[in-house]
């Protein structure tokens, strides 16, 4: 008994592969650019959040923006403001930062409370 499988593998033809590519210079000089493009936007964007809340762009607004959530959006900001600001802007944008989280996560508020 044939199987449904295995009736008119005799008229079958070879499944054609791919050819494999060799890697260009031009791939690798792409991936080398995207690379840096990827490290800009790392070290840039906590200065550009900064800037932008300053400027009085709510803090959602911005972490939309940057495509991550207001909190880690605060910790990249952190990061990079703990040591590149002065402490009135520190305090003014950490503020900012801070009461998004809450308003966000109304349990965190509630532990807050005394």
């Amino acid at each position: 008994m044939t199987s449904v499988l295995t009736d008119g593998l005799e008229n079958s033809r070879q499944v054609p592969r791919p050819r494999p590519r060799p890697v260009t210079s031009d791939t690798l000089s792409e991936l080398a650019r995207l690379a840096a493009l990827a490290e800009l936007a790392r070290r840039s964007s906590p200065s550009l959040m900064h800037h932008a809340i300053l400027a009085g762009t709510s803090p959602a607004t911005v972490a939309a923006a940057a495509k991550v959530d207001v909190a880690e959006a605060h910790i990249r900001w952190h990061e990079w403001a703990d040591t590149a600001v002065g402490r009135d802007e520190y305090v003014r944008v950490h503020t900012a930062f801070a009461e998004a989280v809450i308003a966000r996560h109304p349990a965190v508020e509630d532990e807050l409370r005394p």
